[in-house]
């Protein structure tokens, strides 16, 4: 037999949603099998699977330790097909952390490294929080057995800055609220081709081509397509000369947060960002590959604004800004003389 005592990270949710994580390889039926058959019991007695849970709950589970193994996937006839264990990982996370507290960590990401793994052998910002986690004791083995923490906002592969990462259910949930109900404001700098003069909100429609992992965008509503809405605040620009390309430099904020939203709108408006290799201009891409080393796009998370909040777990994150420092490969599109600036002082002092 063995008992799980629900705690601050697995309260609030459904028991067979709980159920499901814990037996990665049993099916429903099999479970809501083993609720009626009272071979799992919720706080001594017999269950239907769709109570909430709450902290403190008993669930008891009347198997074998070699079916739990199997039920629970922790066994493997070929070794070589477990997961590489966290602390084979080779980047440290401190380098990474803006702030740290029980609840949550603000990241800033670096161009090149996954969010999250797409296949087991991937390295990513979340595996590297979870080893972080298990390193200061904050995690264990059974904890993982009911409950992951994560990432709760996504960058793109080759697109840099801010990552938000719940430590706790709870810090998750209210993070997840917080952006999809568009509390949190998130601001980017970009590098882009030819000159956006005019700043302010621009809509349009996007929809996303799942096959070739691409979106459309178009001015007007079209099937299945979504509103988006992005701000573009121009914030240098050069003309260009003796061959080399005119570009901008853009405080973005992003409203609405759709795949490749930034990306593709920028390209549909005709300055796509330097380097992206989906959306970009391949004849500027190649330009400035050779001229200063640019390998990815010039996209970067630069900062968020964390809503006033009265009363919650977060709450005392309420009104807190937090933003990161200009990456070196946007500092050649800066003049010179501006340099100094950026390193001692926000990036919205320049549009001021």
């Amino acid at each position: 037999m063995r008992e799980i005592i629900i705690g601050q990270n697995e309260c609030g949710q459904r028991l067979d949603k709980l159920l499901r994580k814990f037996f990665k390889k049993a099916g429903d039926a099999f479970l809501y099998k083993m609720l009626r058959k009272k071979n799992i019991l919720l706080n001594g007695k017999k269950a239907m699977g769709r109570e909430i849970l709450s902290e403190g709950d008993s669930i008891k589970l009347f198997f074998s330790e070699d079916s739990l193994a199997a039920l629970t996937g922790r066994e493997s006839s070929d070794p070589n097909e477990a997961e590489k264990p966290f602390f084979s990982l080779p980047v440290c996370l401190d380098e990474y952390i803006l702030y740290e507290d029980k609840h949550i960590i603000i990241l800033n990401k670096s161009s090149g490294l996954l969010s999250q793994k797409s296949n087991g052998s991937d390295l990513s910002i979340n595996e590297l929080c979870l080893l972080h986690m298990e390193k200061n004791g904050e995690l264990s083995d059974k904890q993982k057995e009911t409950f992951q923490p994560g990432v709760v906002n996504r960058l793109d592969r080759n697109t840099s800055g801010i990552l938000l990462f719940g430590k706790t259910l709870p810090s998750i949930q209210i993070l997840s609220k917080l952006i999809s109900d568009r509390k949190i404001k998130k601001y980017y700098l970009a590098v882009i081709s030819g000159i956006l003069s005019k700043g302010g909100i621009y809509r349009a429609y996007l929809k996303k081509n799942n096959k070739y992992n691409q979106v459309e965008v178009c001015e007007k509503a079209f099937p299945g397509s979504s509103e988006i809405r992005t701000e573009f605040t121009p914030i240098y620009s050069h003309e260009g000369s003796g061959g080399c390309p005119a570009w901008s430099v853009l405080l973005v904020h992003l409203i609405t947060g759709r795949t490749h939203q930034i990306r593709a709108h920028l390209a549909h408006l005709g300055h796509p960002i330097i380097g992206d290799s989906k959306y970009g201009h391949p004849e500027d891409n190649l330009f400035w590959k050779r001229k200063e080393a640019v390998n990815s796009q010039l996209l970067h998370a630069y900062s968020i604004q964390f809503p006033e909040m009265e009363n919650g777990l977060l709450s005392y994150l309420s009104g807190r800004e937090f933003h990161t420092g200009i990456p070196a490969g946007f500092l050649p599109f800066f003049p010179a003389s501006k340099h100094a600036l950026l390193s001692k002082q926000l990036l919205f002092a320049l549009i001021q």
